[in-house]
């Protein structure tokens, strides 16, 4: 069993449950299909269809007095029978693929009766299913978070420089100024090139 589970864990995580509703899409009746698996300890047991409101009720009767009863699954059941009494006893709640597949393999097999079954043909018996109301549980999906994008002019959280809120002062009172340019030569500063001749001193001369 280990190594089949093993060699899928994603299906093997798969939920599934016993459902009313899919019944319903399947147009199915669900009042005589619980009525039939009622043993002898639950109240209503005896009664036809039509004494029945609800069958949610039934299926809390199965829950109350069925669990305890070892003839209610055996393995010389079918094997979608036993699946169904297995979610049934669930009262609701889902079962993973890796646990109906050990209650098949582990507990309802026997030397009489063995049952083998792979992973992948076990979910296409519940995947396939339209007598019995098997439904696999949606996997919710989670999406991805966007990534952070940096603020204009912040500073990485590593960075030993000024902090960004700084940085972008810095920049912004630049460019209020118009006349403060970085590159441009002052040309009210006149500066005496020392290469340069004198050409008053020659005309003198």
């Amino acid at each position: 069993m280990t190594t089949t589970i093993a060699g899928d864990s994603r299906l093997a995580r798969t939920e599934y449950r016993f459902s009313l509703e899919r019944l319903e899409e399947l147009n199915r009746s669900a009042i005589p299909l619980l009525l039939a698996r009622l043993n002898t300890a639950c109240p209503s047991y005896g009664k036809t269809p039509a004494d029945v409101a609800s069958p949610a009720d039934l299926v809390d009767e199965i829950n109350a007095h069925c669990g305890g009863d070892d003839n209610f699954i055996n393995p010389s059941m079918p094997l979608q029978e036993i699946l169904f009494r297995t979610l049934l006893l669930q009262a609701g709640q889902p079962m993973t693929l890796a646990d109906l597949y050990e209650e098949l393999t582990e507990r309802r097999s026997s030397p009489v009766r063995p049952i083998s079954v792979t992973l992948g043909g076990l979910a296409r018996v519940l995947d396939h299913d339209v007598f019995y109301g098997f439904a696999a549980v949606p996997v919710e999906q989670t999406e991805p978070e966007e990534p952070l994008l940096p603020m204009l002019g912040a500073a990485p959280d590593d960075d030993p420089g000024l902090p960004g809120d700084v940085v972008s002062a810095v920049v912004r009172d630049l460019d209020d100024d118009d006349d403060v340019d970085l590159f441009d030569d002052d040309d009210d500063d006149e500066v005496d090139d020392p290469f340069d001749d004198d050409d008053e001193a020659d005309t003198e001369d």
